[in-house]
């Protein structure tokens, strides 16, 4: 009869079966709560972001160095990585006029020392009363910070008072005022120094 089942021996059985599937349950709860956290975490999604920045960076001596604008910066913690929107670099250099270098968009590294300036690119350099002395058309610049070096494997257009060169692919070494374009360049000379024609184009 029922009253005389021998209820005692089976329940701390029952106890612990209950107990360890619990355990079981709450145990695959925290392992599938630590993989969303994983997960969150791995994706390229920004944390903060800044609109119509600018941030200044200086030498040890404390003079400017570089100059970095936008209408918006997004940084990415995964990477430490800034993408940029209208990203306008400015290069100052002891003595000389500074480089001006716009674009559509940018990226620059975690270190700072690499600058990417995609799409179109504008560059130009002016003189001590303001006028244009050099006008320069590309796409897709890099640029290394330390050494104020930039370069390119697009079509690349310059101007100056004294012509027009053309080619295809560059090397700029801002510091020394030196531009190499590595291929299929031509240039149009002008015998009389003229006011630099800004072009209707980009290239």
């Amino acid at each position: 009869m029922l009253r005389n089942f021998p209820i005692r021996r089976w329940l701390p059985t029952a106890c612990l079966t209950v107990v360890a599937l619990a355990s079981v349950l709450w145990l695959q709860r925290v392992q599938e709560s630590a993989a969303n956290r994983n997960t969150e975490t791995s994706k390229h999604d920004p944390d903060f972001y800044l609109e119509d920045f600018v941030q200044t960076s200086m030498d040890l001596d404390g003079t400017r160095k570089h100059e970095l604008s936008g209408e918006r910066l997004v940084h990415f913690p995964d990477t430490d990585t800034h993408e940029l929107t209208k990203p306008y670099l400015k290069v100052f250099r002891p003595g000389l006029t500074p480089w001006h270098i716009e674009s559509e968009r940018g990226w620059v590294s975690a270190t700072g020392e690499v600058v990417l300036l995609m799409g179109k690119v504008h560059a130009w350099r002016d003189d001590q009363l303001g006028g244009r002395e050099l006008d320069m058309r590309t796409r897709d610049l890099r640029i290394l910070t330390q050494t104020d070096y930039a370069e390119t494997d697009q079509p690349v257009v310059i101007r100056n008072r004294h012509g027009e060169s053309r080619g295809i692919g560059m090397r700029a070494f801002m510091a020394d005022e030196r531009i190499e374009l590595l291929a299929r360049v031509t240039t149009i000379h002008r015998r009389v120094a003229a006011p630099i024609q800004l072009p209707t184009s980009e290239p």
